[in-house]
Order: C-alpha cells, then sequence, then structure tokens
C-alpha cells in the first residue's frame, strides 16, 4: 500500500474542543486521503496517547493550559517518542517558531491562516521529511550492525567451530546410540544455521538482497520452525495446526535458509503475542495455525494466531526498521522488516490482517515457478 493509499493516524493536542473540530473538519474537506483523528484535550493526555499508540503525525497546540506545546515537545524528545509534530498557535510569533524547528517540530502554522490545503501539504510534506529520516537512521544503524556482525562473525566463528568439531567427533562414536547421534547432529545443524543467520546479518548491513538460488520447500521450512520452537511453543501451553502437509508441492525460487528465518520471525512474534493475551487476561484455547492456499499464480502461507492483535495505527508502521512495541530487550524493530526484504527479493509480498484482541494472520504470497 502506497502512502497516498493508506490511511494516516493523526493526534491532535489542543485544550480548545471548538479548534480541534475546525481542525478536523478542515481534514474532512482533503480530497482522496483517509484520515482517523483522535483528539487528547491538555498536556497529560497527550503525552498518554503518544506513549500508547503509534500515529503518523501529531498536531500540537502552543497554549495548554500551565503548559505548552514545547513543554511537551521536549517531553518526546525525553521519551523518544518519534512522530512528526506540527505545532499550531493562534498569533504568529517568531521565537516560538525558531524554539519550535530546535526542538524537532517538523512544522508552524497560525491556526486562522490554516486551509485544508495547507493541511495536505503540511501532511505530506512532514511525512515524506519523517520518511527520509527514518531511512538516514536505519542506514546508520545498519553500519553500526555490519559492524558488529564482522566482529561477531570473527569472534563467534571459532568457537561455533570447535562446538560443531566436538559435535561432529561424538556423532561418530555415538553409531549405536541413535538418540545421542541425533542430538548432536541437531547442535551441528542448529550451528550451521547460526553462520548463515551472522551471514544473513551481514548482508543486510551492507544493503545486499537475498537472492532466488533454488527451488525452496514450504513443507520442510514449517516443519523445522515447529520443532525448532517445540519447547516455547509447549510451554506457552499453544496448540499448533500445521495444515502444511507432506503433499504440498509449489515450485518456489529463493533460499531455503532465508524462509526458515522469515517463518521463525512470525513464529516467535506469534508466540510473544500469546503471551501478551494472556498477561491481558485471556488464558484459554490458543493456538497458532499454518495453512496453504493457492491464488492465481502466486502460494500464500498463513501464520495465524490467538494473540493480542495489532493496533489499526500500529499496522501503518510495522515493517518499517526499528519499529518494535516490545519492551527494550525483547526485540529490535528488524525482524519484520529483514522478512518483508526478503521476500520481496523473490518477488513475493507480505499481507497482515489483524484485529486487537482476537488475534493476527500474516500472510506470505510467493509466485509458483513454471515448470
Amino acid at each position: 500500500m502506497s502512502l497516498d493509499e493508506q490511511e494516516i493516524s493523526i493526534l491532535v493536542v489542543d485544550d480548545d474542543e471548538e479548534d480541534y473540530m475546525l481542525l478536523r473538519d478542515h481534514f474532512n474537506e482533503i480530497p482522496d486521503r483517509k484520515f482517523q483523528i483522535d483528539w487528547a484535550p491538555s498536556y497529560e493526555a497527550g503525552l498518554k496517547l503518544l506513549k500508547a499508540k503509534a500515529f503518523d503525525i501529531c498536531f500540537l497546540d502552543y497554549r495548554l493550559g500551565n503548559q505548552t506545546g514545547l513543554d511537551l515537545l521536549k517531553q518526546l524528545q525525553i521519551d523518544d517518542i518519534r512522530v512528526p509534530v506540527i505545532l499550531l498557535t493562534g498569533y504568529g510569533q517568531r521565537d516560538v517558531d525558531l524554539e519550535a524547528m530546535k526542538l524537532g517540530a517538523a512544522d508552524y502554522l497560525v491556526k486562522d491562516q490554516v486551509t485544508h490545503f495547507m493541511l495536505e501539504k503540511t501532511v505530506r510534506y512532514a511525512l515524506h521529511r519523517a520518511e527520509m529520516k527514518a531511512q538516514i537512521l536505519m542506514q546508520d544503524r545498519l553500519a553500526s550492525i555490519g559492524l558488529l556482525a564482522s566482529s561477531l562473525a570473527h569472534e563467534i566463528g571459532t568457537p561455533l567451530g570447535v562446538i560443531r568439531g566436538r559435535a561432529e567427533y561424538v556423532a561418530s562414536f555415538s553409531k549405536n546410540d541413535s538418540n545421542i547421534e541425533k542430538n548432536m547432529n541437531v547442535i551441528i545443524a542448529q550451528i550451521d544455521r547460526v553462520s548463515k543467520l551472522i551471514y544473513s546479518l551481514l548482508n543486510l548491513a551492507r544493503g545486499g538482497q537475498t537472492q532466488g538460488t533454488g527451488l525452496m520447500s514450504l513443507t520442510l521450512a514449517v516443519s523445522d520452525v515447529l520443532e525448532l520452537m517445540s519447547h516455547e511453543i509447549t510451554k506457552n501451553e499453544i496448540t499448533i495446526v500445521n495444515e502444511v502437509s507432506d503433499n504440498v508441492s509449489f515450485r518456489l525460487s529463493g533460499q531455503q535458509e532465508s524462509l526458515h528465518q522469515v517463518l521463525l520471525n512470525f513464529i516467535v512474534n506469534s508466540i510473544h503475542a500469546i503471551q501478551s493475551a494472556k498477561r491481558l487476561g485471556r488464558f484459554q484455547d490458543h493456538h497458532i495455525k499454518v495453512y496453504v492456499e493457492k491464488k492465481k499464480d502466486f502460494v500464500c502461507l498463513s501464520i495465524e494466531d490467538t494473540g493480542c492483535g495489532i493496533s489499526k495505527a500500529n499496522l501503518n508502521h510495522l515493517f518499517k526498521p526499528f519499529f518494535t512495541t516490545k519492551d527494550i530487550g525483547a526485540g529490535t524493530g528488524l525482524g519484520l522488516v529483514t522478512s518483508y526484504r526478503i521476500v520481496e527479493s523473490w518477488n513475493g509480498t507480505i499481507q497482515v490482517e489483524s484485529e486487537e484482541g482476537v488475534g493476527t494472520t500474516f500472510k506470505i504470497l510467493l509466485p509458483i515457478e513454471l515448470e
């Protein structure tokens, strides 16, 4: 969905309800655009909403009772809440304009000069600048990740090689004990996966694309990931419904390990979403369902869960780099954007259907190769 087609979520922080309603009416006059507008009548209400939800843009009144919009801008910087902010005032003040710019405001508008034409242009420019800033930030962070990944590849590579060699050594002496041999082979396979994931991280940081190099097996990828995550799934009392049977056969071009990485990201997200649902009081009948459908020249692999769901506002940000709703240390915000880039490099796409309090379904659409 392009920026012009998506619904734009807007927060208006203004202690004057008439001014809010006038601004809302201006938005309603803008043709060919969809807006979801929330209103916060105070500094405290605005800060609370900005902490709770992800908005595309915020219109912020300068006068907010005993506090000002500049105070809220400062607090947003302290709390690291990144949203394009348009400061509104009843009359033009150059010193307020300059201070707002220093604090990161995207624009400054005088209320009685606002028209729907001006609003549309202001929103469009602010969102475009925010997108450019996000891309620059992404490149800076990916450069840092590239340096870290290069170091990790060297520092981790040697001990991983030693562990793999010892596992092979133990496996060679355990031909009479199938259980030990099986577990050693699992260790070897997972070490190989870690090595390939480090390579993928290096490739992402360098801006490389995942190239289609062979035929992929959906059945094998799904079974491998579910087996790998079986402990977490059992621990969280989640029922697995795997409808990707052995007779599912499509010619799909890509990399098997990268498909494994994509599925792993979605399964882990589903587990986290179900954990969140339980914290909110929904404890019963949780499941993760994986199934396949053919849609014209595409195969659609769906991962459905009964987790907490994703808010409408967050859906618009889901595949943006470093966007995450998880606690610090629980997620980097790279998993979904990495998955999207991998699937996109195979000429596929990812769709999301979600309802808060009900669950989420991720749909991976991949083109079917001709025989």
